[in-house]
């Protein structure tokens, strides 16, 4: 793994891990979009951790056991754990609620968060450029959630805040890059999610089959794969490098959720998901222009630079 001091680019690893991770997580909503016909929120957020250690550990050996953890930012730690909690369960019900495609088509805001997160939460200015592909790309969100129209559905609301949260979690991960270990970025809130499902899940159990254990088995496996994967992706690359590659989810998000629930993309999920995607594009040429930094194929920019 990439230790927690190593500032190189190493593009291709990271377009590669960003892939991987994106597909990595689109198995998982899948597959707990298809546990919550029978079970909680809270039990399929408590089992997909408790299925997640194992690959956790084994991480945390291979970076050098319990030293890898070390860390002087607890308080950063814990800020992380909260805002996975809140994404995990947030996202988890919205899965419920709307198509696969619909639900990771919002998620799709991500980027335009960042970007105006990136002002009050990293200091940076933002010029007149990327505010005007910001707000573009709020009128996509607009587009996708369809205030005031008799099919705008509230789960389209928290699949926003949802996004808004993963948006501050992205931002954190690269604040923390040049001082924590992968191994600590994930061991923290993960742990801290096992913990808090232990408390809970007592309330809300049911008994799983042996078929179901497997489905959870799966999403926690598939779920920390894709942690690791794009944790590592924003580490080995600059983000308007891996950041386009984040877009291939409504691909698998389209193809799983057509087999499993002949699902079909709406119409105005299609259009808005359209004008978000080219505003973070935008975002990312921006990005690319102020650093000065162009890559011979895809745009780069300093690592440090997320969200400008």
């Amino acid at each position: 793994m990439s230790p927690a001091h190593d500032s190189k680019d190493h593009p291709a690893l990271g377009i590669l891990l960003m892939i991987c991770g994106v597909a990595c997580f689109a198995v998982m909503d899948a597959t707990i979009k298809w546990l919550t016909d029978d079970f909680s929120v809270t039990q399929i957020v408590a089992l997909r951790s408790w299925f997640g250690l194992p690959l956790l550990f084994i991480l945390v050996y291979l970076e050098g056991g319990i030293s890898s953890l070390k860390t002087t930012r607890p308080g950063a730690h814990i800020l992380r754990y909260l805002l996975v909690l809140a994404l995990s369960f947030s996202f988890f019900w919205v899965l419920s609620q709307m198509k696969l495609v619909d639900a990771i088509a919002i998620t799709f805001a991500s980027p335009i968060l960042i970007a105006a997160l990136s002002v009050p939460i990293l200091k940076e200015s933002v010029g007149i450029h990327r505010w005007s592909a910001i707000l573009v790309g709020f009128m996509g969100i607009l587009i996708m959630l369809r205030p005031g129209a008799g099919v705008f559905q509230w789960a389209a609301v928290i699949a926003l805040g949802s996004t808004f949260v993963y948006a501050t979690l992205m931002i954190t991960t690269r604040a923390l890059k040049t001082t924590e270990s992968t191994a600590a970025l994930m061991f923290y809130p993960q742990v801290g999610m096992a913990i808090t499902g232990a408390i809970f899940v007592p309330f809300f159990w049911i008994d799983p089959s042996l078929g179901e254990l497997g489905l959870f088995a799966l999403a926690g496996t598939f779920g920390s794969l894709g942690i690791l994967c794009l944790t590592n992706a924003f580490r080995l690359a600059p983000a308007a490098t891996v950041s386009p590659f984040e877009y291939s989810a409504l691909i698998w998000a389209a193809l799983l959720g057509y087999i499993i629930w002949q699902e079909i993309p709406d119409k105005f999920i299609v259009l808005g998901a359209t004008v978000v995607i080219s505003s973070g594009m935008y975002i990312l040429y921006r990005e690319t222009i102020k650093t000065g930094r162009v890559q011979p194929k895809l745009p780069g920019m300093s690592p440090d630079d997320i969200g400008q």
